[in-house]
């Protein structure tokens, strides 16, 4: 199988049907293991899926770094992992101002969940009460946008958080 003989699009792509089950029996454990060989080749889907795992595994810190090797390559479900992760501390030291411009990034590539978090923190007051108004319409510009999207292609990296 092209999979284990180090092809990387094909690691992804069993990965996604071994988590599935399509085509084959669920298998998350063998499923992880194909996402994490594709991460150490730097696929920007084999970094996300596989610090996805590491997330609900609460290991942050090592999920964090291959958000960053997504993000590095413009992917951007890992922008908006790693613009969520530095508002939060979530396996790195808390930073808003990068955790703005990441996130603002990914939103300005049309990513609703990027674009959400962004109001979310103008509303929790994060760049000051000036920006309370905004966050509302940021708030609302994501649930829209996202709805539209979702209308048109339901599986979307602008949907996939």
């Amino acid at each position: 199988m092209l999979a284990d003989n180090g092809h990387v699009e094909s690691q992804v792509f069993v990965a996604w049907m071994l988590s599935q089950g399509v085509g084959c029996e669920k298998d998350e454990s063998r499923a992880v293991a194909y996402y994490e060989r594709a991460a150490a080749h730097g696929h920007p889907l084999g970094c996300f899926y596989f610090g996805r795992w590491l997330t609900s595994a609460d290991e942050h810190e090592r999920a964090y770094r291959f958000y960053a090797l997504g993000a590095e390559q413009e992917h951007l479900p890992s922008m908006f992992r790693v613009g969520h992760s530095l508002a939060h501390g979530k396996g790195v030291s808390l930073d808003l101002t990068r955790s703005y411009e990441m996130l603002k990034d990914a939103a300005l590539h049309g990513h609703a969940f990027a674009l959400r978090e962004l109001g979310l923190q103008d509303l929790r007051g994060k760049r000051g009460v000036a920006w309370l108004p905004i966050g509302v319409l940021e708030v609302l510009a994501a649930v829209c946008w996202g709805f539209m999207v979702s209308m048109v292609n339901d599986d979307s990296d602008l949907l996939i958080s």
